[in-house]
C-alpha cells in the first residue's frame, strides 16, 4: 500500500515585527527573512538534501518570509513552489488540511508558520498536544490515505539545529 506523507517546515527567521522596515504591515505578511535566517535555513535544507527525501510537490504560504523559505527549499531539493493560500498564517487546521486534499502529491513539503502548522500536524496525528516548531524545524507525518479517518503516524521531528548537523556530516 503507498502512504502519503507531508512534511511540515517553518518558515525561517524574519525581521522582528517592531521593525521600522515593516511597521507599515500591521498583518506582518511582509516580513523578509533576516541574513542570519537565509544561511540557517540554507543549512537545515541541506540537512533534508541530506536525508535524500524523494519530495514531489513543494507548498508554500504566500507571506514572504514562508516564500523566501520555499525558494532555498527549492534551490537545495530541486523543486518547484507552489503557493497555498491556506498555509498562511490566518487559517485554520481545517481550512489547510480541506486545501491539501485537492493540491497534495505522495510526499509534499509544505512551508508555513505557527501556530497553524503545529495545530495540523496535531489534527492529523489525532492528538491533543503542542508540537514546538522552532524556525526552519521540520516533521514528517506519514498516512494511509488522504484525506484519512485513521490518525496519521508522526515519522520524524527535527530542531533547526539536527537539521543543519545533519547536513554538515
Amino acid at each position: 500500500m503507498k502512504t502519503i506523507e507531508f512534511c511540515f517546515f517553518r518558515h525561517g527567521i524574519a525581521v522582528d515585527p517592531s521593525d521600522p522596515s515593516v511597521a507599515s504591515d500591521p498583518t506582518g505578511q511582509s516580513r523578509p527573512l533576516t541574513d542570519e535566517g537565509i544561511l540557517k535555513t540554507r543549512a537545515a535544507a541541506d540537512g533534508l538534501k541530506r536525508m535524500a527525501i524523494a519530495f514531489d510537490k513543494l507548498l508554500t504560504s504566500p507571506w514572504l518570509r514562508a516564500k523566501q523559505t520555499a525558494d532555498i527549499l527549492a534551490e537545495v531539493l530541486d523543486l518547484t513552489p507552489e503557493e497555498l493560500p491556506e498555509l498562511a498564517g490566518d487559517h485554520s487546521p481545517e481550512e489547510l488540511i480541506k486545501a491539501l486534499a485537492a493540491r497534495h502529491g505522495r510526499r509534499t513539503l509544505l512551508v508555513g508558520h505557527e501556530p497553524l502548522l503545529s495545530a495540523t500536524v496535531a489534527a492529523m496525528l489525532g492528538a491533543d498536544f503542542d508540537i514546538d516548531f522552532k524556525k526552519s524545524g521540520a516533521c514528517t507525518l506519514e498516512l494511509e490515505a488522504f484525506p484519512s479517518k485513521n490518525p496519521g503516524t508522526l515519522l520524524w521531528l527535527l530542531t533547526p539545529k539536527q537539521l543543519r548537523w545533519i547536513g554538515k556530516t
